[in-house]
């Protein structure tokens, strides 16, 4: 990927993540934090190393599945296979939240490449200093800040969940060496559709992008191109299907049925099950509307058990209000525009994934502002540069960004300070 000059400078915005994300300052000395007895990948990945499925010699057994007295986790495998080579040549004693900070400064690269490629490709007139700033929000401005620096399962497991996503989205655009391209990009899409199961609504996104790119090609020529993006996706499925039934019978039963969960949710979970329409508008109010508590004294946000709404988190997300009623006033007459079917394709492709995480039994607990919700936002991002661009020129509404992404990060850092 070629760059301009001045395109290359915003490069230096993951190495200043990185440093956030690894180093604390406590007494004038640096600390890096080592490992914790939360990764449980790591222990999947020793079992993987030892012809085994169960985890062996855990410190913890939180969160896990107990199933005829043996432990498993119920975390799709994908990240385990990534700590394998480093459990075989290092050993158990890994230094956990130093690598999930590499995984969280590589997020922040790819999110700037990405949009330096679509600025190209769909000419959204963004500057050095727009990159700049959207490289920020993603890294500092959004909750990747506080999760990038803990090294337990939860926040490996969504950190390098964005990975595979946002370089699957990178691969995707570059469109030269299309089979070997669309091969490599399905598979990374694969990688983080098992990591996180419900990426899988994600593919709408990939089909709008592949017709915006490739408008003049054959019916033929673009079942083919699909068909080598979607096998990856059905050689992993297959895979979990055996990894499953050979751990529990079932190719469907992924262990939460056996789940040794809090009793936080125990009753929630009996009443319900693990996923039900019951737990929706709960978990809508706590993770976008739900304002945070705030008190006189320094951090001045309480901290709340199930955290708060993300758009109060990341503020930058309330421009998705005008956002939205400019995509909608304008869609009828736009529908055919390959940027107006971009952004529905981002929509939906966020409301998606949106529908599982409201659906689901808990909430991210125990947070800051609400993690969850960091599956999606790549997509409300893309959306609104995408609509922004029809507008960006109003002095306003700069203005508005600059604030809104300041203010992003003023509250994920009080997050980082609490979590840390």
């Amino acid at each position: 990927m070629k760059f301009q000059k001045r395109e290359r400078l915003v490069l230096v915005i993951p190495i200043l993540c990185f440093f956030l994300y690894a180093i604390r300052f406590e007494a004038g000395h640096i600390r890096i934090d080592r490992g914790t007895q939360l990764n449980y990948f790591r222990f999947q990945a020793d079992a993987f190393l030892h012809c085994r499925l169960n985890l062996e010699n855990t410190p913890s057994k939180e969160d896990l599945v107990e199933y005829k007295g043996k432990f498993y986790m119920y975390w799709p495998p994908v990240p385990a296979l990534v700590f394998m080579p480093l459990v075989a040549l290092f050993g158990l004693d890994l230094p956990d939240a130093l690598i999930n900070a590499l995984f969280g400064a590589f997020n922040v690269l790819l999110v700037l490449l990405i949009f330096i490629k679509c600025n190209s490709k769909f000419n959204l007139n963004l500057n050095p200093i727009s990159l700049a700033l959207l490289g920020l929000f993603w890294g500092l401005g959004t909750v990747q800040f506080y999760m990038a620096m803990k090294g337990s399962v939860w926040f490996i497991s969504q950190i390098m969940a964005q990975t595979f996503l946002l370089a699957s989205i990178l691969v995707f655009l570059r469109g030269k060496a299309k089979i070997f391209n669309l091969f490599l990009s399905g598979f990374l899409l694969a990688c983080a559709i098992y990591t996180r199961n419900h990426f899988v609504f994600v593919f709408p996104f990939f089909v709008a992008l592949f017709f915006a790119l490739e408008r003049n090609t054959g019916r033929v020529e673009n079942l083919k191109s699909l068909i080598y993006f979607c096998i990856p996706f059905v050689i992993f499925s297959g895979l979990n299907a055996i990894y499953n039934f050979v751990r529990f019978g079932d190719v469907f039963e992924n262990g939460l049925k056996y789940h040794i969960m809090s009793a936080y949710f125990q009753d929630n979970f009996n009443q319900h099950g693990y996923f039900s329409l019951h737990y929706f508008s709960h978990n809508f109010y706590t993770e976008v509307l739900h304002w945070p508590s705030f008190k006189e004294s320094f951090p001045f946000i309480k901290k709340e058990p199930e955290g708060f709404g993300f758009i109060w988190g990341s503020p930058l997300f309330l421009l998705l209000i005008p956002n939205l009623y400019f995509y909608f006033s304008k869609l009828r007459k736009s529908f055919w525009d390959p940027h107006f079917q971009l952004m529905s394709a981002c929509l939906l492709s966020a409301f998606g994934m949106a529908m599982v995480i409201f659906c689901i039994m808990g909430t991210g607990w125990v947070q800051f502002c609400a993690r969850y919700t960091l599956d999606f936002q790549f997509f409300l991002l893309l959306f609104m540069v995408l609509a922004l661009q029809n507008y960006f020129k109003h002095f306003w509404v700069k203005i508005a960004s600059v604030v809104l992404i300041t203010l992003s990060f003023s509250i994920q850092l009080i997050g980082a300070y609490f979590l840390n």
